[in-house]
C-alpha cells in the first residue's frame, strides 16, 4: 500500500503539499509552490521549497502524531482482515481525514469532505448503558485518527449544532471508574486555573465527553502539535523524553513575549500531574496550539488521570524524567526546574503550588460524592484519595524522597472502610494490557 498511493495534505481547506514514498523506503513531504508561511503543517517543518525526507522508523513524527494506537489500532486491524500488516502510511490514508488539529491527509485526488457521523452525544451521555453504546459505535466506524489508550472517537453532537464537537471516551470494565477518574482530575485542573475544555460525564459514569479545543467558534481549526512531534520522535518513543526537553521546546517555539504566561501554566500542570500520580504524562500528552509561528501557546489540559489508583499500576512511576530520575516525591527538583528552566520567581512558584494544593483539596469531597453515586468507582475513589494525599505531600518544595503513608483524607471523607482482600495480578506484564508497551 505504501508504494502505490500518494496523499494530499491540507491545512484547513487549503491543499498545501503532497506526501509520498520512495522505492528506498523514505517518506517525502513537499510543499506546493507559493504556500504562505502561516499554512505550515508543523512547527518542525516550516514552509520551504526543499522537500522534507524521513526514513527513520516510519513516517515523519508529525504525521505519526494522530495515528491510531492501542485498542483503536487493534479494531482497525481486525476490520482489515488479511491486511493487518498495513503500514503507517496506509493507516494515515485511512484515518487522516478526521484528526485532531487543522492538518488532514487524503489519498491523492480524493474529496476532503469527511463522511457525516451519526452518534448523538447528548443521547449517549443520558443512556444508562453508555459504555456498550460507544463501543458498538466504535466498531461500526473506526476511521477517525485519534490516538491513545482509552478508546476514543471524534464526534459531532447533532442534537445541538454542527460546531459542537467532542472527543468521546470510555474505559474497560477491568479498570473501574476510568471515565470518572479522568473527569475528577480535569475538575481539579479547572480549579487550579488551568485551561480545560468543557467536560461531561455520562449518566452511568462510564463515558466522558470532552469538547475539542482545536475547534474555533467560527468553525475553523487550530493547529495542534504534541511534544513527540516537536522532539522529532516517533510515537513509540513517547516515554523517552524529559521535562527539560519540554521546557527547551517551549522556549524554541513560543515567541518571547508569550513564554512567561505559558511557563506558569506548564509548571502548574506538572505540579498537578505529580500530585495526582499521572503516570501517563508522556510526550504525547503535552502539546502546543497555534495559528501561525508567531501565535503559539500551550494546549489546554487533556488525558490526565490517576493511573496509580489501579492495583495493576500502583507501582508505576512518572512518564518523563526530571534531573534524570522518575520519582513521585520530587518537590525540590520541580521547584528548581521552574526556577532554572522556566524562569519563574519564588512568589509565582509559591502561588502555583498553593493553587494546585487548594484545587485537589477542594476536589476531595467531589470524589466522595461520586464514590457514593457509582458503586463501581468506590474502590478506585479510595485509592485516588490516597494517591492525591501522597502527591500533595510530594510536590511541596521541602518534600523528601519519601513521604508519610496516606490515611487521614480517607477518614475525613468517611471512606476508611477496609479495602477488599487480595490484589489483581499485575497487568503490566500483559503485552496487550491497557498501559503496556503495545498500547503506548
Amino acid at each position: 500500500m505504501a508504494g502505490s498511493i500518494a496523499l494530499d495534505v491540507y491545512v484547513s481547506e487549503t491543499r498545501v503539499g503532497v506526501l509520498t514514498t520512495t522505492p528506498e523506503g523514505l517518506y517525502v513531504f513537499t510543499y506546493l509552490p507559493e504556500i504562505p508561511s502561516e499554512k505550515l503543517v508543523s512547527l518542525t517543518m516550516p514552509v520551504r521549497a526543499e522537500s522534507y525526507k524521513w526514513g527513520s522508523g516510519g513516517l515523519h513524527p508529525f504525521f505519526q502524531m494522530n495515528l491510531p494506537e492501542g485498542s483503536k489500532k487493534t479494531l482497525l486491524q481486525e476490520k482489515l482482515g488479511s491486511l493487518t500488516a498495513v503500514t503507517d502510511f496506509g493507516l494515515l490514508a485511512l484515518t487522516g481525514q478526521r484528526t485532531i488539529g487543522r492538518v488532514r491527509c487524503v489519498p491523492q485526488g480524493q474529496s476532503l469532505q469527511a463522511e457525516q457521523d451519526d452518534l448523538q452525544v447528548a443521547a449517549l451521555l443520558a443512556s444508562p448503558n453508555a459504555h456498550a453504546l460507544l463501543m458498538a459505535h466504535l466498531e461500526k466506524g473506526i476511521t477517525e485518527g485519534v490516538s491513545g489508550v482509552m478508546p476514543k472517537l471524534l464526534r459531532n453532537d447533532k442534537s445541538t449544532t454542527a460546531t459542537d464537537e467532542y472527543i468521546v471516551k470510555t474505559g474497560r470494565p477491568d479498570l473501574p471508574g476510568l471515565a470518572i477518574n479522568e473527569y475528577l482530575c480535569l475538575r481539579a485542573a479547572e480549579r487550579c486555573g488551568l485551561h480545560v475544555p468543557e467536560i461531561q460525564l455520562s449518566a452511568d459514569g462510564n463515558v466522558l465527553a470532552v469538547r475539542r479545543f482545536d475547534r474555533l467558534a467560527d468553525g475553523g481549526a487550530l493547529a495542534v502539535e504534541d511534544f513527540c512531534s516537536l522532539q522529532g520522535l516517533g510515537a513509540e518513543s513517547k516515554y523517552a523524553g524529559s521535562l527539560e526537553n519540554i521546557a527547551a521546546r517551549l522556549k524554541d517555539y513560543l515567541p518571547p513575549e508569550q513564554f512567561h504566561d505559558n511557563a506558569i501554566r506548564l509548571f502548574k500542570l506538572l505540579l498537578l500531574n505529580y500530585a495526582i500520580h499521572n503516570a501517563d504524562a508522556h510526550l504525547k500528552n503535552f502539546a502546543l496550539i497555534y495559528t501561525a509561528p508567531d501565535n503559539v501557546a500551550l494546549a489546554p489540559v487533556y488525558d490526565i488521570l490517576t493511573v496509580t489508583a489501579y492495583g495493576e499500576y500502583d507501582k508505576n512511576i512518572p512518564g518523563l524524567t526530571l534531573e534524570g530520575k522518575k520519582v513521585w516525591a520530587c518537590g525540590k527538583s520541580l521547584h528548581k526546574f521552574a526556577t532554572q528552566r522556566l524562569n519563574l520567581s519564588a512568589p509565582i512558584r509559591a502561588e502555583a503550588l498553593a493553587s494546585v494544593t487548594r484545587a485537589l483539596q477542594a476536589t476531595f469531597p467531589e470524589i466522595q460524592v461520586f464514590a457514593e453515586e457509582y458503586p463501581h468507582f468506590r474502590e478506585t475513589a479510595k485509592r485516588m484519595v490516597d494517591e492525591w494525599e501522597k502527591g500533595i505531600a510530594g510536590i511541596q518544595s521541602t518534600a523528601s524522597a519519601r513521604v508519610p503513608p496516606p490515611g487521614e483524607a480517607r477518614t475525613l471523607l468517611g471512606m476508611s472502610d477496609p479495602d477488599p482482600v487480595g490484589k489483581s495480578p499485575n497487568a503490566h506484564v500483559n503485552p496487550d494490557g491497557a498501559f503496556s508497551h503495545k498500547a503506548r
